[in-house]
Order: C-alpha cells, then sequence, then structure tokens
C-alpha cells in the first residue's frame, strides 16, 4: 500500500497571509520548480523532481500558531486544471476532506495516512508524540478515529476569491516520501 508523501513548504516572503487562511487555497505553477536554501542560506532553484500527487500532504510550518498540531497542515486535493487545491486538514486532528475519502476504502486510510501524520508530529519543535498520543493513547478511542475517520465539514462556501500559491513562490524544506510496505517515511532533504 502506497503512503502520503509530506511536502514541507514556506512562503518565499516569509509572509504565511493569515487574511487568507479561511479561503480556498490554490496551489498553481505546477509546471515551475520551488525554490530551496542551501546550507549557506542561499535561494538556489531546484531542478529535481518536487511532485505532488492527489492525497499527498502539505505542510506549512510558519502557520502553526499554537492552536493545533494540524492548523498547518493541508491535503492535495484532485487536480483542476492546472492547480492542485490544498484542502484543510483539521486544527486539533487530523479532518479528511470528503473530496478524498468519497473515493477511497475507509479501511485503507490507517495504512495510508499513520506514518504521515505522526511524521508531521515528530517534525514540530514543540511535540515529540504520535497521533495516538493526542487521544491520550486511548486505545479504543485511538481506533475508533481509524474506523470512523472525521469529514471535515464545509460550514459554507468559502469567502472571498481563492488564494493562488505560485509553486514558485514556495521555499521546499523537505519530502518525506511514501514507500510502498513501510514502517516509516524516509526523509529526502530538498538540498540533495
Amino acid at each position: 500500500m502506497l503512503k502520503a508523501s509530506v511536502h514541507f513548504l514556506e512562503f518565499r516572503d516569509g509572509n504565511p497571509n493569515y487574511d487568507r487562511f479561511n479561503v480556498l487555497w490554490q496551489l498553481v505553477d505546477l509546471d515551475k520548480q520551488p525554490m530551496t536554501v542551501s546550507g549557506r542560506s542561499e535561494e538556489t532553484a531546484i531542478k529535481s523532481d518536487f511532485h505532488l500527487a492527489e492525497g499527498d500532504l502539505v505542510v506549512f510550518p510558519s502557520l502553526l500558531s499554537g492552536a493545533g498540531e494540524f492548523e498547518a497542515m493541508r491535503f492535495v486535493g484532485p487536480k483542476t486544471g492546472d492547480s492542485f487545491p490544498l484542502l484543510t486538514a483539521g486544527v486539533e486532528y487530523p479532518e479528511f476532506p470528503s473530496v478524498l475519502i468519497q473515493h477511497m476504502d475507509i479501511s485503507s486510510l490507517r495504512d495510508i495516512y499513520e506514518a504521515p501524520f505522526n511524521a508531521v508530529l515528530q517534525q514540530q519543535q514543540s511535540t515529540k508524540y504520535t497521533l495516538k498520543d493526542i487521544f491520550s493513547s486511548d486505545e479504543e478511542a485511538y481506533n475508533e478515529f481509524w474506523n470512523d475517520p472525521p469529514v471535515a465539514r464545509r460550514r459554507g462556501p468559502p469567502g472571498g476569491d481563492p488564494w493562488l500559491i505560485s509553486l514558485s513562490e514556495c521555499k521546499w524544506i523537505k519530502t518525506l516520501e511514501g514507500k510502498p510496505s513501510r514502517d516509516s517515511l524516509k526523509n529526502v532533504d530538498a538540498d540533495k
């Protein structure tokens, strides 16, 4: 079973633009590559393969405000034209976008997302725990999360115009690649 990849990106201008937090996010300019920061803190263009796929996770660490461990994470939605929607993923615990799980076997969600969710938590400096810890290590509550996953419910249309985020205006920090039949995710540094 293929696990989702986790892509850590930042905004090149350093401005997470909290005013746009509640609108639909569209990642555009997919034919371009994101920038990365080398060991000397100089921005350099990447010529390697940065690939997004439907169901992957994108994390913008600068969006962590302390409200919850998953507020900076978005699911990559189905590609529409030349853009990928970046769909909300919950705040205090993951919530699955209905557009993704309506075409998935619910029983496969744990196999696909447990390791990526744990990887997102492990990358946060303030926390070094797992998704199970969010459920107070209550095995029954944790299993219920996977057996009856929370679905992000839209509470009305997003306000305002979509936020068009150009891939070329992002910094690529790293990707934790999902691999078939692996218990952990491989860390691939963007500087290679």
